[in-house]
């Protein structure tokens, strides 16, 4: 999907304190021999603090940096990828309430259940809402996950490679035409297109061999999901896994007119030194330091906030700025691929931006 008067006007996280994957290590919860593959730092976690409170304090941030008044907001989008603290409730709706307030009656609050690819998915979705009626002004997409608890083990509940951090992110998306410098929500970073390749195929992946049960609460087990997929069907695709991130990003570029290296930066999810070399960096033929490894390689893997956290990063540090373009490269069981690609138009230099980038709000 090309894109055209859409930009991002404000961004923002909430991240919890981090945990030093040497302690985590010494308690014998992570395996040594994966760290040394993986090369984690830290990861965040969460104390109490629960995954709607996060986005909440995400979405206000980047509201307020935005310059968008809760009245302008057609769309509010809450992507997660685990349990939101109460079952049988919409998250969503409760973010909606806490940011925007119940005043504002016509912008939906709807959850977005794409696993780790829901915050780049939520914006294409919020890029074709607003796309559609030219008096919708802004959308809102908040992300927020604690990824611990019982029946998750945030070292081993995934594949080897991925270790999760707990936290909440937030972009609010908005039509162009406003001011320069972001009093009336005018955007810091164009976006230029947008494209998501699924291939339900592999949904089986994150399924494996496990009945329907009629109620949440198993342990997690991805490792042994993915084993018994394996075998069923003779190993594992790895060429069509591959397939799948090429497709969206190609596409993305196609639509944009642009080449690989026409992109400054690339912010993928937050998986290991080796998962995201193998993954993403050699496949796709760019640098190690083109990426925001060293931003990820301290948070873990914050579920569907990975894209967003890290592009917060690079505006709040500095390490992009005017004519830059980053591309948010998402993935989700399932399986989903979602590429974004952004053109830095202003700098932006927020005045909240908290002492070792923990911002909230």
């Amino acid at each position: 999907m090309r894109c055209a008067d859409l930009s991002i006007a404000g961004v923002a996280y909430r991240l919890p304190g981090t945990l030093p994957v040497a302690d985590a290590i010494a308690a014998g919860a992570y395996d040594a021999a994966e760290q040394e593959a993986n090369a984690y730092l830290s990861v965040t976690v969460a104390d109490g603090e629960a995954p709607p409170d996060m986005a909440v304090a995400a979405g206000r941030l980047a509201l307020r940096r935005s310059g968008v008044p809760a009245a302008d907001v057609a769309l509010l989008l809450h992507a997660s990828a685990r349990f939101q603290g109460i079952d049988y409730w919409p998250a969503a709706s409760y973010v909606h309430r806490e940011v925007l307030g119940d005043a504002v009656r016509r912008a939906p609050a709807l959850d977005v259940q794409q696993m780790c690819d829901g915050a780049l998915g939520a914006l294409e979705l919020a890029a074709s809402y607003l796309a559609a009626d030219p008096a919708r002004r802004a959308a809102l997409i908040t992300t927020g996950d604690r990824m611990d608890g019982p029946g998750f083990d945030r070292w081993s509940a995934d594949v080897r490679g991925i270790v999760y951090g707990d936290g909440g992110a937030a972009a609010v998306l908005v039509r162009d035409g406003g001011a320069p410098g972001g009093a009336d929500g005018h955007g810091f970073a164009r976006l230029l297109a947008v494209t998501t390749v699924v291939d339900t195929g592999l949904e089986g992946m994150y399924r494996g061999d496990l009945e329907f049960a009629d109620a949440p609460g198993r342990p997690v087990d991805v490792r042994s999901r993915r084993e018994a997929f394996a075998t069923a069907i003779g190993g594992l695709p790895a060429q069509r896994i591959a397939a799948g991130l090429t497709e969206a990003v190609t596409a993305t570029l196609d639509e944009a007119g642009l080449d690989l290296d026409d992109v400054t930066r690339f912010v993928f999810p937050n998986v290991g030194l080796q998962g995201l070399t193998n993954a993403y960096v050699r496949p796709l033929g760019i640098t190690l330091e083109r990426t925001a490894w060293e931003w990820g390689r301290r948070t873990g893997h914050v579920g569907a906030a990975d894209q967003l956290t890290g592009l917060t990063h690079l505006v709040e540090s500095g390490a992009v700025r005017p004519g830059d373009r980053v591309m948010l490269v998402g993935i989700g069981a399932g399986f989903a691929w979602t590429c974004a690609l952004l053109e830095l138009t202003e700098t932006r230099g927020w005045p909240d931006v908290a002492e070792g980038g923990r911002t909230g709000g």
